[in-house]
């Protein structure tokens, strides 16, 4: 009979009576829980390869499934029902609780009884010992039905050594949602499962996409059938423990094909304690007589057969093999009663190896190998695995961002279908992620930025939130350190300078002109100038005409040739003037130099005063800027301004107004109330300057921006600097080094550092302070600052100030240049043309040519001369030295005059050849020496 199922039937058991089955048989009653829905079919298995053994003995079964629940009436109720019924040779226990009042009644009726311990317990303790070799401390284990699950709880009820999670991967995919809604995340995961289950709970892993970080993750195979798994390549470097399926069958006793098709532990464990059993009844066939036994009859066994089972203990006899073995008593189940303390427990060994799916060869793999109950290391390089953190970060310019496309503005994602995060504070992450060796994702919230908090709720969003609720280990962004929010999480050392708020705004886009240099002076001063020049020139030209002392009117004074002032001339000497080469030679007359000199002190005036007003012109134009602080900025109301709506600058706005408003109140209630003790304080004047509520009024009238890149566009658009945006100034900084347009306007306040934030009482507290202070000393961070705002990568043109004056504001100059030098050349064309075009009218006192005398080539070549009456005039001689030093003065007594120097021959050793060309030596002209 197989599998046959008590009935409940009632039966009391006050009065006993015991009469023996006669035959060779073996009637085994099986003790279960209800969650061992699978041992049914495994003991069919068993007794079927029982059969296929012959070993001339038929088994007859029972199972009677306990009711932990219920009471114990129920429990014993059906158990009378068997031994009434069928009998019983041997009780064999495979449930997880010691029944009390069953165990009482078959010792009393000294029924053999065996406890199987539970089939999981090895494989816990296995995967245990391994991962005390990676520093485990916390681990989820997933299991194939509830029955292992159960098992698993019992394991860690007893002591686990580590912080354990059981998920049963049997039912459904409900396992999925908890496993991927676990915070914090755990170092590592074990998947307990035959071949076929291990397959289906991975493709549901897999298929979630929760299947991370391979070496963190562990398969454990219930049956030697791990080779049918259909995930090695995706499950590259996990680890596996695969169970020799020739050293089972060798243990059993069986061919090797019994290991590879339907074998399971339960199945094996049944089946060895059949043939021990079977070898019990066999050696001694009083030894496990079927005994039946009815709860309501008197009982009227005989001294003989009762002395026999009195002495007869089944473990005494029960031989075990190299599968089964028997746990020893400090291992095994622990009951209330010290009696049941010493019970052993049925258990296998088996040998188990440990290595990870590659490609590599096996020997490569291996990690570990158990056997004989001990863990033997194969490789002695084990390492942990690396920490995983989750770790909390918003979009902020330059701290964190998303990475986008640069032509359509999408968000460019991994092969995991995430977005791929950039910026200082996921280097700074990388780098900590190397220094402390740990694993990480990214994580953004939800709902909200950085964090806020409900004021009707007090629940904070946003990466405080998440570090709240634990979602994420720490946080690494853009995250300022503020009172309100260290009520709730921690703060480690800062890894930025003082940060805070600043202005930006856009550099004005000046008028440029060629004739900028014109403005310096009003028109109607150069048309005074213009007319100054007129009238001087006229000036000079009738003084030189009409003085009777000038050079043209008293030439005895002036015998040698003078400057002659026409009124050409004097037009010229009055515009050559104003430039330093001068004017040239000035009037004779007493009279024209009078004019001349202070039409002198005219020009260097007006010359200084022309170059001082450029210069100042020039500077104060570069120099000139809308607004240079926030009180300028609160004060004006041409230029309107913004901020990032429910940004912390924003809110600094509203937290600043309410301080204002709240400290008016106090002042005016201490003022109005003042008493005689405090009449000092009854002042008409507000002594505190109020321009926060102006400010946050300006900016709610301008709208706030939905986010920084909305504010840096409105500011870029108005050329005419009429619009500024408040807001964070390391963002501002940034901004600036990308956009050439852009400029700082006055200093930062409300400064506050950025710090790496964490949990309440976070274990990563240490560590991550250790950490940064280590990186501040490797002056890291400098690194990093001066890769995000170096603004030397952005080619912008120098402005005004660093390369001076532009050909822009002067460029009028070179064109007046070019103007005169066109002028001029049109000029000298136009008297080309002139004189060519003109008639020769030889005047009457003209020299005339009478003589053409033919050249003499061997006389005087050279000497061949147009003869014309000049030849036949008198020419007057210059005059002397003296005449013309002098004009008629005496000469004074210090200077010496030379004598006359007579002429000498030259003592030449040769004389110039006449067929040179050249005059001979009595012709050459007298030296002088």
């Amino acid at each position: 009979m197989h599998g046959r199922k008590a009935n409940s039937n009632a039966c009391g058991h006050e009065n006993r009576a015991v009469r023996k089955v006669e035959g060779h048989n073996l009637y085994m009653i099986f003790w279960i829980d209800r969650v061992q829905s699978d041992f049914y079919n495994d003991l069919s298995n068993a007794l079927k390869d029982i059969e296929d053994l012959h070993l001339e003995t038929e088994i007859s079964d029972s199972i009677l499934e306990i009711e932990q629940e219920h009471d114990d009436d129920q429990n014993m109720n059906k158990l009378c029902e068997i031994l009434g019924s069928e009998g019983a040779s041997v009780v064999i226990d495979f449930s997880y609780f010691a029944w009390q009042p069953g165990l009482d009644y078959i010792r009393s009726h000294h029924i053999p009884y065996l406890r199987v311990d539970r089939l999981l317990r090895p494989f816990l303790q296995i995967f245990a010992e391994f991962l005390k070799h990676k520093n485990a401390n916390d681990v989820v284990i997933i299991l194939q039905n509830e029955r292992d699950e159960m098992e698993a709880l019992l394991q860690i009820a007893e002591g686990y050594p580590f912080r354990t999670l059981l998920l049963n991967g049997g039912s459904g995919t409900d396992f999925l949602k908890r496993l991927r809604d676990l915070r914090p995340s755990p170092s590592y995961y074990g998947i307990f499962a035959g071949g076929t289950n291990m397959n289906a709970i991975f493709e549901k892993i897999n298929k979630a996409k929760l299947f991370a970080r391979a070496p963190e993750w562990h398969f454990v195979f219930l049956d030697p059938k791990d080779r049918v798994f259909k995930y090695k390549k995706v499950a590259e470097n996990a680890a596996k423990f695969g169970i020799n399926a020739r050293s089972v069958c060798k243990s059993l006793r069986m061919k090797d094909a019994y290991c590879l098709s339907g074998f399971n532990i339960q199945r094996a464990l049944l089946l060895d304690i059949f043939r021990s059993l079977i070898d019990v009844r066999q050696s001694n066939l009083d030894w496990l007589e079927p005994i039946l036994a009815e709860c309501n009859e008197t009982e009227h066994s005989d001294n003989n057969e009762l002395e026999i089972r009195r002495n007869f203990d089944i473990l005494d006899h029960f031989p075990l093999t190299n599968f089964m073995t028997l746990m020893t008593p400090d291992s095994s189940m622990q009951f209330e009663d010290e009696y049941d303390q010493i019970i052993p427990s049925l258990t296998f060994t088996v040998n188990i190896s440990i290595n990870f799916y590659s490609t590599a060869h096996e020997a490569v793999t291996d990690l570990a190998a158990w056997q004989n109950g001990e863990l033997r290391k194969l490789n002695q390089t084990i390492s942990p695995a690396k920490r995983f953190f989750r770790i909390g970060t918003a979009e902020a310019i330059p701290w964190s961002y998303q990475r986008r496309d640069p032509r359509t503005g999408k968000i460019s994602l991994d092969y995991l279908g995430k977005p791929i995060w950039e910026g200082f504070c996921n280097d700074m992450i990388a780098m900590l992620s190397e220094k402390m060796n740990f694993e990480y994702e990214l994580i953004s919230p939800t709902k909200g930025r950085f964090g806020e908090r409900d004021p009707e709720t007090g629940e904070w969003d946003g990466i405080v939130g998440d570090l709240v609720s634990g979602e994420t280990d720490f946080a690494v962004t853009a995250l300022k350190m503020y009172s309100e929010r260290e009520e709730v999480i921690d703060f480690v050392a800062p890894y930025f300078e003082q940060t805070g708020i600043s202005i930006v705004m856009r550099k004005p886009v000046r008028e440029t002109s060629l004739f900028k240099f014109m403005t310096v002076l009003r028109l109607e001063v150069w048309m005074s100038i213009i007319a100054a020049l007129i009238v001087t020139a006229v000036m000079i030209w009738l003084m030189d005409k009409y003085s009777p002392y000038s050079s043209r009117n008293n030439k005895q004074a002036y015998p040698y040739p003078c400057r002659e002032f026409t009124l050409r001339e004097s037009f010229w000497f009055a515009l050559t003037s104003f430039t330093p080469q001068g004017g040239g030679e000035a009037p004779k007359a007493i009279s024209g130099r009078i004019l001349v000199a202070a039409y002198w002190l005219f020009v260097v005036l007006m010359l200084a005063t022309f170059t001082a007003n450029l210069a100042a012109f020039l500077t104060v134009e570069r120099m000139q800027t809308p607004v240079q602080s926030l009180e300028q900025l609160a004060r004006q109301s041409r230029i309107n301004y913004t901020v990032v709506e429910e940004s912390d600058t924003h809110q600094y706005f509203i937290n600043m107004k309410f301080a204002e408003d709240t400290l008016y109140r106090m002042w005016k209630e201490l003022a109005l109330n003042a008493s005689r003790d405090f009449h000092k304080f009854r002042v008409w004047d507000y002594p505190i300057k109020e321009q926060y509520g102006h400010i946050l009024l300006a900016i709610n009238s301008s709208m706030p921006v939905k986010n920084a890149e909305d504010g840096f566009r409105k500011v870029n658009e108005r050329e005419s600097a009429d619009f500024a945006f408040i807001h964070d100034s390391a963002e501002i900084k940034y901004e600036i080094t990308r956009n050439c347009n852009l400029t700082e306007v006055g200093e930062v306040f409300a400064e506050q550092p950025y710090a790496v934030a964490i949990q309440q009482g976070s274990h990563l507290a240490d560590e991550l302070s250790y950490t940064l202070l280590e990186l501040q000393k490797d002056r890291y961070f400098e690194e990093l600052k001066d890769k995000y705002w170096n603004r030397s990568r952005l080619n912008c043109p120098l402005s005004e100030d660093q390369e001076g004056i532009t050909l822009e504001s002067l460029g009028g100059v070179f064109i007046a240049t070019l103007f005169g030098l066109g002028l001029a050349m049109i000029t000298l064309v136009v008297e080309v043309v002139y004189y060519k075009n003109k008639p020769f009218n030889v005047p009457e006192n003209a020299p005339q040519v009478i003589e053409v005398k033919a050249a003499e080539t061997s006389v005087k070549p050279i000497s061949a001369a147009w003869h014309t009456d000049i030849e036949r005039k008198k020419i007057t001689p210059p005059p002397s030295f003296e005449v013309a030093a002098f004009r008629g003065r005496e000469i004074p007594s210090s200077i010496t005059l030379g004598h006359e120097f007579k002429p000498r021959k030259r003592l030449l050793g040769s004389a110039i050849r006449p067929s040179d060309g050249l005059m001979t030596e009595d012709e050459l002209p007298p030296y002088v020496e």
